[in-house]
């Protein structure tokens, strides 16, 4: 028997999509800062083998990337949405009681999975929150989501040592809410005149709805530049979470300094933010990628000359602005340029490609950390960043006399 939910879609209210994305962001914030301490220090398994879940988890969840911008495009993106949250659910549950080798591993890859298909959908059902432009629901989203992230971080610091079982039950709790909300708020329509303007009212095509239902997502030129960009930039930031706790410990700085680091850059992120994206959204989104993109390309070379923890803050700092001028802007730009009617698919895209710098990170990383590399990693990032964010502005040069870009 259906209720009356169901029978009466509506608009999705923008709170509850940051409060969905609070509780995401929280519970994943309670699991990835504890992965390879967990895997060596307490299953006894090796650096590489950490690495190995590390990389296969990052792939699964691309997977659910790619699934989850199909789901949202040709199924019901409601019960795509109620369905992965079970997922989710259900995996980090089990957790709380199955945390051994290597069925440990195997309950990751399923909550991968299920956060790489929420990630998309979340994403997607953004594009359509009433009332605001697309770049302002993403610089909400966004700083919400680092707020989960110093909040679940919080949690780690102070839990873990009280055993993993019991951040397992906070995070349980966690994705429960979070599934009761998406139950009982994300049932809403999807009419074409509720989709948010992703396009400025002055840029907005004029097309016929039999030539709306042909649109396709296609690559073109310009998203393939972006989705190199994310490619690189999720490659160089899985270092911070990979191969920066052994070199600062190295430089002989205490394990939780590396903490304090990530309590830095939630923190950061939630004071500027706004500053920020008011800045932001007073230009072309182009311009701030660009800018974001070269900023933190260069905090990867001012890491070559650092060796005192607040020297590596500084760089860390300046890794955040650019993340800042980045990340937000890139989906809403990615849904500015492609037909709504693909709007699954092209947040698929992006998370795809963020997924992809994931999987290659640790693999890179690794090799060269083996080999005693550490500053030929930081320059290596640095170089190809500023190559591909040069090949973008080079990209949107030849399209200068066109407004869609912009």
């Amino acid at each position: 028997m259906q209720t009356n939910l169901a029978d009466k879609p509506r608009q999705l209210n923008e709170k509850w999509l940051l409060l969905g994305t609070l509780l995401s962001s929280t519970g994943n914030s309670m699991i990835w800062p504890v992965m390879t301490l967990y895997i060596t220090g307490v299953l006894n398994q090796s650096f590489t083998t950490a690495g190995v879940v590390l990389m296969i988890g990052a792939m699964v969840s691309l997977f659910g990337s790619f699934v989850g911008g199909k789901l949202f495009d040709h199924w019901r993106p409601y019960v795509a949405m109620v369905m992965t949250s079970i997922i989710i659910l259900a995996a980090v549950a089990s957790l709380i009681f199955f945390n051994k080798w290597p069925l440990f591993a195997i309950l990751i890859w399923i909550a991968n999975f299920g956060m790489g298909v929420e990630q998309t959908l979340v994403n997607s059902f953004a594009t359509t929150v009433p009332g605001q432009k697309t770049r302002v629901i993403f610089n909400n989203m966004y700083i919400v989501l680092n707020i989960g992230v110093v909040l679940g971080t919080l949690a780690v610091g102070y839990l873990f040592d009280y055993g993993f079982s019991l951040l397992m039950i906070i995070s349980t709790a966690i994705y429960f809410g979070l599934m009761l909300i998406i139950i009982t708020k994300f049932n809403v329509s999807f009419d074409a005149d509720d989709i948010t303007d992703v396009v400025a009212n002055n840029e907005k095509e004029q097309v016929s709805k039999p030539e709306m239902a042909r649109k396709k997502f296609k690559l073109t030129p310009v998203l393939i530049a972006i989705g190199a960009l994310l490619f690189i930039t999720y490659l160089s930031y899985m270092l911070w979470e990979t191969v920066m706790a052994p070199h600062m410990k190295t430089l002989g700085m205490p394990t939780r300094n590396y903490a304090d680091l990530w309590m830095i850059n939630g923190i950061t992120i939630i004071v500027l933010q706004k500053f920020v994206s008011n800045w932001a959204n007073k230009h072309p989104y182009h311009v701030s990628v660009i800018l974001g993109s070269v900023i933190f390309a260069l905090s990867f070379f001012f890491l070559i000359f650092v060796n005192t923890f607040w020297q590596i803050v500084l760089v860390f700092e300046l890794l955040t602005i650019g993340e800042m001028l980045q990340s937000p802007q890139v989906p809403a730009w990615v849904a500015q340029i492609t037909p709504k009617e693909v709007a699954g698919q092209a947040q698929g895209f992006v998370s795809m490609m963020i997924s992809s710098g994931r999987v290659v990170g640790p693999i890179y990383s690794g090799v060269m950390m083996d080999h005693g590399w550490t500053n030929t990693l930081f320059l290596s990032v640095f170089i190809v960043m500023i190559i591909i964010t040069g090949l973008l502005a080079l990209t949107l040069s030849r399209r200068v006399d066109k407004n869609s870009v912009t």
